[in-house]
């Protein structure tokens, strides 16, 4: 299987527009009304609970788990931290069905499991962020000669600024202009006035926080959001997603990209222009498939060692795409893969699927 699922997310900008709409962050709710008993709050968290039906809908679509074989060994599983806890449910979950099944490994980041992969094939790397040649040539450059990318789920960005930024809306054009390098290797705008703020901020220096290299989030922001523009230097580094979208909430000068559920009183998500239309960066927006800011969450193996000890990885494998594994996915806090992707995936993988 070839790496090829950057065509499928890696244009999640690609419609998005530079057309403003003039006051979109002044706009209100209108109140509720004697012929509008149902208030647009309650309305938005009907639609919500209606999408997690049909997401609970899908995953009884999926088969559950069942251990074919007895397992025993020792799985190194390392990779992106956004995925960590997921990776530890997994972990656990697993070990349920087959105890003897050992797992180790560390969370420093996609970048780091995939040179791990291509120096150990028996490990398996958990990515944040969409694969390439690139990544391909690296791994088999070393002992990883038949990788294999799986997608197990997908998680929502957002663009993070201060509360009080009024800031109205995100294009490819404004990522680049906060994120992307100038001439002299600092980002293109400087101050929050140059992306059309206006008020006391204008003047005011624009400070981006990011991950650090190794991350999968921000190989996603470089790769994805800023179309493989020269990245900006002189950002501030933070350990986790959840740090960044701290740190603009204590910063008013503050912008960073991070997972769009996070709850912080302080933050602000900024809607985004998608064929001149304004997307709110909320959960409702992303279960509707209108927004657009997503990326996949992946597990990497060697194909050629799936069937070794006994099937270990093949086994580990079927689990994530298994009605199990899935649902931990849900419970970690990111969207499920769609059944129909999932068994084209095992088909392409293992061979027809039987049912």
């Amino acid at each position: 299987m070839r790496f090829r699922f950057l065509t499928v997310f890696g244009m999640v900008l690609a419609s998005m527009t530079t057309a403003s709409l003039n006051k979109a962050n002044g706009q209100t709710a209108a109140s509720p009304s004697a012929d509008s008993p149902v208030p647009a709050l309650d309305q938005a968290q009907q639609v919500i609970n209606q999408r997690h039906f049909q997401l609970m809908q899908m995953l009884d679509q999926l088969e559950p788990y069942l251990p074919l074989e007895k397992l025993a060994g020792k799985v190194q599983l390392n990779g992106s931290r956004t995925m960590s806890d997921m990776g530890h449910q997994w972990a656990e979950n697993f070990k349920q069905f087959h105890p003897a099944v050992e797992f180790e490994g560390k969370a420093e980041g996609s970048e780091v499991a995939l040179k791990v992969l291509a120096e150990n094939p028996l490990s398996i790397a958990g990515v944040s962020r969409p694969v390439d040649e690139a990544d391909q040539k690296l791994l088999q450059a070393g002992n990883c000669k038949e990788p294999i990318a799986v997608t197990i789920g997908m998680e929502a960005m957002a663009m993070y600024v201060h509360k009080d930024n009024p800031l109205q809306s995100l294009s490819p054009e404004i990522v680049k202009a906060i994120f992307a390098a100038g001439e002299d290797g600092k980002p293109k705008a400087k101050r929050w006035g140059e992306l059309g703020v206006v008020g006391p901020l204008a003047d005011k220096p624009i400070v981006a926080y990011e991950r650090d290299s190794a991350s999968g989030s921000q190989t996603f922001v470089t790769r994805v959001l800023l179309s493989g523009a020269k990245p900006a230097k002189s950002f501030k580094i933070c350990e986790s997603n959840f740090d960044v979208c701290k740190a603009v909430g204590e910063d008013p000068n503050g912008v960073g990209f991070a997972d769009l559920n996070y709850v912080n009183p302080m933050v602000r998500r900024v809607p985004v222009l998608v064929q001149g239309r304004l997307i709110e960066a909320t959960e409702e927006m992303v279960l509707s498939g209108k927004y657009p800011i997503i990326r996949p969450l992946l597990v990497v193996f060697d194909k050629s060692q799936l069937t070794s000890e006994g099937k270990l990885r093949e086994s580990i494998l079927r689990y994530l795409l298994s009605r199990d594994g899935q649902s931990i996915v849900m419970k970690a806090g990111f969207y499920p893969a769609d059944p129909g992707f999932i068994k084209h995936q095992l088909n392409e993988i293992l061979g027809q699927q039987l049912r």
